[in-house]
């Protein structure tokens, strides 16, 4: 793996072409610094792939509940099917600071989340 720091000022390095000669007329890539004369000529292809992996959300309202306060929910569960009046909530100051807080719910028994502003 060709460096990719120079080894003298430790400046990043950039790909350039570099002069050509007698077997490369037209030159070759090369890593260069850019603050120094380093030269690191590449003699044969190179390629370098990077997985990035997936950030994993933080699930607030996951397994995890026992914490939370419970509390009665004005008008009850929004699923239709589910006739509970008690959900899992808490606030979180999603607008600017004269605005009220938004409260989370999640029903305790269908499992439903929803958001009152």
């Amino acid at each position: 793996m060709p460096p990719t720091f120079c080894p003298y000022c430790c400046n990043c390095l950039t790909i350039a072409r570099a002069p050509g000669n007698d077997q490369y007329p037209q030159g070759r890539n090369a890593f260069t610094c850019r603050t120094c004369p380093y030269q690191f000529v590449l003699d044969q292809p190179y390629y370098e792939r990077t997985y990035m992996k997936q950030k994993q959300k933080d699930d607030i309202l996951g397994e995890e509940q026992s914490d939370l306060p419970v509390n009665e929910v004005p008008g009850g569960c929004p699923n239709e099917t589910c006739d509970s009046k008690k959900a899992y909530f808490y606030q979180l100051q999603t607008r600017s600071a004269d605005e009220p807080p938004t409260s989370f719910f999640k029903c305790i028994e269908c499992g439903k989340q929803w958001r009152e502003y």
